[in-house]
C-alpha cells in the first residue's frame, strides 16, 4: 500500500469510533469514511465495492475504475508508471500518468488509480474524488481514453487516464503511435496484450535542449527590512560569481535582463505611520501596499544607469543600458534599497505583485513586458525572516493590545507554522503567545490551510481575530501563478532562495524551532521588558552567540542574531513547489560566493542541459553495456497564432548511433550516451546528438531546438517490490 493510501485509511479510521476503531476489512460498524458491506459484514475503504458473499466465505472487496491503488513505485511528475499486478483493481492495472505541460493538479495532488483498456472516452466511467474529504486523492475531473506510454509493455495501448494529469490539449495520440507508429514499440507491431502484462514499469519524459536559446530574465527579491544590511553586503560581494557562472565557454554572458524588487508590501493601512504605514512612491502616489512589487532603480543615476529604466539589460550583441560592470551596477542598486522596509515582509507575494498581478498601475503593467516568452526565468530571493504574505487581507497586522507582549512579526510564524502536526496557534506557544515553545525544526512545516482571501478570488476572512485557518497567502497558488508565466514551466523556470535554513544535514538534525522571550528592543515600553520572539534557526559561523554579548536573563544574543536568520518554512515550501527546479541555500553561510556560483551554474546548465539523470532500463541483458530503450525525436520551436511558443515533434525517431560514431561522420542523425561525470556529476550520462556532415554545413539548429526522449527508466520501488528486469546494474 502506498504512503498516500496508508495516510488516507489511517486518518479516516481514527476519525470515527468512540471505542475500538474498525479498519478496512474489519467487521461493521465502521469508522467515519468507511462503508459497511452488509453481504460480508465488512468495512470498505473509499472507492471499494461490495463484493457478494460466495458460499459463506467473506469476499475481499475489489475496487473499480478510478479507485485508489498501490503503484508500488515513487514516480515524479515527469514519469508515467504502472503496476500491472495490482490485485485491488479489476483489471489488475494501477496507473499514474505523466503530468502534462499545462496540467492543473488539484490539492491534494491526484495519486494512482485503477485503470483499464478502452477504445473511447465512454469506456472510462470511473470513481470521482469526494471533495468534502481533504484526504481523498482520487481523480477530480473525470477520465479520457488515451495513450500514456510509447515504450515498454504498454506501448501505444489505449488506457483510461485521469484528466487531472492532462493539459488543455487533452490526450492526443502521440506521434509515435500514429499510422504505423506501433512499430516504435521495439519494432513489434503486436506488443503483449494488456491482460498478459505483469509487474511494474515506468516511462520518463525528458527534454534535452541541443541548441540553447541563451535568453535569461532574472528577477531578484531583496528583503529590505531592518537588520538585512550585513546579508545584503554578502550578497552584493558575491553577485559577480553568479554572473561569471552564467558565461559560456567564450566568456560571454547570455542575453540577460536583471530586475530588482523588495519585500515591502506594507500592511494596507493597518499601521498609520512608520515603515509598515502608507508610503509615497517615486511617482508621487501614496501606496498602502509599500513598494507594490515595482522594479527598484532608486538612485540609479549614481550607479550609473540610464534614467527611466526598469531593469538592467545586457545583450549578446554588446548593447547594454548601464555603464561599467553589471555586477557593480547591480550592487549599487540593491544597496540603495536600504533597510527601512516593512518588517512584516511579503517576500513571496512581491513576486506576484511584480510579475503577475494586474490593476496596480501603469508602472506594474509595463514591467510585465520585461519577461520574454522564450527566455529562461530565474527568481532569486534573499531574506532572513520567513514570508508573511497577506496582502490584501491585512487584518492580522496593526498594533493590537493583546499582542504587545510579543514581537510585531511573531504572528507571521505562530499563525502560519505547524510543528509535530499541531498548529502553533495552539498553546504553547499560542496566539497571542502565552508560553515558550521548542521543537525539532525538521518536524515543523508551513501551514497549507490558507484562509479565503480577495487576491485568491475565493472569498474573504476577518484575520484581525484568531482564525482556524492560516491568514497568509496560499503558497501553492503563488507558485502556480509564477508557473503560469511560461508555456513550459518545468523547463523554463528556476527558483533559488537564500534564507533562514540550516547550513547542512547535520545542522538540520540539531536545529530547533524556538519561541522564547528576548529583551524588548523598544526600551520605551517599560511594561514589557521582554517580549516573545522567534529565535534564529541558524547563525553565521563567524558571528556565533557568545557570553560577552548574550543577555543573562533570557539567553538571547542580539548581536549574533543580527547575522543569523529565523526559519523560513513558507519560503522552503515555495521552493519545493518547483521540484528539481528549486534550490535552497542558507543565508547563514559566512560567504555567498559558493551559493551564488551554484545558482549561476544551475541556470547556465538548464539553458543547455544535456545530462540524463535517470537510471535507464537495460533492454538487452545479453549485449555488453547499457542498451537503453528510448524514443528520441527532434522538437523544433515555432510560434502559434496567439504568439505562444509551441514545439513540433518530428514523426521520425532518431536511432542510436553505431559504436564509434562521431559528429559529421554518420549517415543520418542519431543519438548516443557518453560517460562524462565532469559535465553530468549526478549520473555521468551525457546525451549527444550527432549530425551528418551535410546537416552541419547548413548551420546550427533553430534556437531552442530540443530532443524529446521517452525512455523506460528504473522506478524507485518501495520496500517489498519485485526488482524490474534490466535495472540490476
Amino acid at each position: 500500500m502506498n504512503k498516500a493510501n496508508l495516510l488516507l485509511l489511517t486518518s479516516l479510521a481514527l476519525a470515527g469510533c468512540t471505542s475500538t476503531v474498525p479498519l478496512e476489512d474489519m467487521p461493521c460498524p465502521c469508522a467515519t469514511g468507511f462503508v459497511c458491506c452488509d453481504a460480508t459484514n465488512q468495512c470498505l475503504a473509499p472507492g471499494e465495492v461490495c463484493a457478494p458473499n460466495d458460499g459463506g466465505v467473506r469476499a475481499k472487496a475489489v475496487g473499480r475504475l478510478g479507485s485508489s491503488c498501490d503503484l508500488l513505485v515513487d514516480a515524479g511528475p515527469a514519469q508515467g508508471a504502472y503496476n500491472a499486478s495490482a490485485s485491488e483493481c479489476p483489471s489488475r492495472l494501477c496507473l499514474k500518468p505523466v503530468v502534462q505541460i499545462g496540467a492543473t493538479m488539484p490539492d491534494p495532488p491526484t495519486q494512482a488509480t485503477c485503470s483499464q483498456s478502452c477504445s473511447q472516452d465512454s469506456d472510462c466511467n470511473g470513481e470521482f474524488r469526494d471533495n468534502s474529504n481533504p484526504l481523498d486523492q482520487r481523480c477530480m475531473k473525470g477520465y479520457a481514453c488515451g495513450i500514456p506510454f510509447v515504450k515498454g509493455d504498454l506501448c501505444c495501448k489505449k488506457l483510461c487516464v485521469c484528466k487531472d494529469f492532462l493539459g488543455a490539449a487533452g490526450v492526443p495520440t502521440p506521434i509515435a503511435c500514429q499510422a504505423e507508429g506501433d512499430k516504435s514499440c521495439d519494432g513489434n507491431t503486436s506488443s503483449p496484450p494488456i491482460s498478459s502484462v505483469r509487474g511494474v514499469g515506468e516511462q520518463t519524459d525528458i527534454y534535452v535542449t541541443v541548441q540553447p536559446n541563451r535568453q535569461v530574465d532574472l528577477v531578484t527579491m531583496i528583503d529590505n527590512s531592518p537588520g538585512m544590511a550585513p546579508k545584503v553586503s554578502k550578497f552584493n560581494a558575491a553577485f559577480s560569481k553568479l554572473m561569471d557562472a552564467l558565461k559560456d565557454s567564450s566568456g560571454s554572458l547570455p542575453d540577460l535582463r536583471v530586475a530588482i524588487i523588495d519585500s515591502d508590501l506594507g500592511t494596507n493601512g493597518q499601521y498609520l505611520s512608520g515603515s509598515c504605514g502608507p508610503k509615497i512612491l517615486s511617482d508621487g502616489n501614496q501606496s498602502p501596499f509599500g513598494d507594490l512589487g515595482r522594479f527598484q532603480m532608486f538612485g540609479g543615476s549614481a550607479c550609473p544607469v540610464s534614467p527611466g529604466l526598469q531593469y538592467l539589460e545586457h545583450t549578446t550583441s554588446g548593447l547594454v543600458n548601464y555603464t561599467g560592470d553589471i555586477s557593480s551596477v547591480f550592487s549599487c542598486l540593491t544597496s540603495n534599497l536600504g533597510t527601512l522596509g516593512c518588517g512584516e515582509e511579503h517576500q513571496l507575494q512581491a513576486f506576484e505583485f511584480g510579475l503577475v498581478a494586474g490593476g496596480l498601475g501603469a508602472a506594474n503593467d509595463s514591467q510585465h513586458l520585461m519577461l520574454r516568452q522564450d527566455a529562461y526565468l530565474g527568481l532569486i530571493f534573499l531574506s532572513d525572516e520567513d514570508d508573511c504574505s497577506a496582502a490584501m487581507s491585512d487584518g492580522m497586522f496593526g498594533d493590537k493590545p493583546d499582542l504587545r507582549g510579543e514581537s510585531a512579526s511573531l504572528r507571521c510564524a505562530t499563525r502560519a507554522h505547524a510543528c509535530g502536526g499541531a498548529n502553533l496557534t495552539l498553546s504553547p506557544p499560542g496566539y497571542p503567545t502565552t508560553a515558550a515553545f521548542t521543537h525539532a525544526f525538521s518536524d515543523c512545516q508551513a501551514r497549507t490551510d490558507s484562509c479565503p482571501n480577495p487576491t485568491d478570488a475565493n472569498g474573504s476572512t476577518d484575520t484581525s481575530v484568531p482564525t482556524d485557518c492560516s491568514p497568509l497567502k496560499d503558497i501553492r497558488r503563488l507558485a502556480q501563478e509564477i508557473k503560469g508565466l511560461k508555456d513550459d514551466p518545468d523547463n523554463q523556470i528556476f527558483v533559488a532562495g537564500i534564507f533562514g535554513w540550516p547550513r547542512s544535514a547535520a545542522d538540520m538534525a540539531s536545529a530547533e524551532y524556538k519561541i522564547a522571550p528576548i529583551p524588548n528592543p523598544n526600551a520605551a515600553d517599560t511594561q514589557h521588558p521582554t517580549v516573545y520572539d522567534y529565535w534564529p534557526v541558524c547563525y553565521d559561523p563567524n558571528h556565533l552567540p557568545s557570553a560577552a554579548t548574550t543577555d543573562p536573563a533570557t539567553g538571547f544574543d542580539a548581536t549574533a542574531a543580527a547575522w543569523g536568520a529565523t526559519g523560513g518554512l513558507r519560503e522552503s515550501a515555495f521552493v519545493d513547489e518547483f521540484g528539481k527546479n528549486g534550490l535552497k541555500l542558507s543565508i547563514c553561510e559566512p560567504d555567498f560566493a559558493k551559493p551564488m556560483q551554484t545558482i549561476g551554474s544551475t541556470i547556465a546548465g538548464k539553458l543547455q542541459n544535456l545530462c540524463l539523470d535517470y537510471k535507464l532500463v537495460d533492454a538487452d541483458l545479453v549485449t555488453p553495456g547499457l542498451q537503453p530503450d528510448c524514443r528520441v525525436a527532434y522538437r523544433v520551436p515555432q510560434t502559434d497564432g496567439l504568439g505562444r511558443t509551441v514545439y513540433n515533434e518530428d514523426p521520425a525517431s532518431l536511432p542510436l548511433c553505431p559504436t564509434g560514431a562521431t559528429n559529421g561522420n554518420v549517415s543520418g542523425d542519431c543519438w548516443q550516451l557518453a560517460s562524462d561525470y565532469t559535465t553530468c556529476p549526478a549520473s555521468g550520462q551525457l546525451v549527444q546528438v550527432l549530425r551528418t556532415a551535410q546537416e552541419i554545413s547548413m548551420g546550427p539548429w533553430t534556437a531552442g531546438t530540443k530532443v524529446g526522449m521517452n525512455c523506460r527508466t528504473c522506478p524507485a520501488t518501495l520496500p517489498g517490490s519485485v526488482p524490474v528486469p534490466g535495472c540490476d546494474y
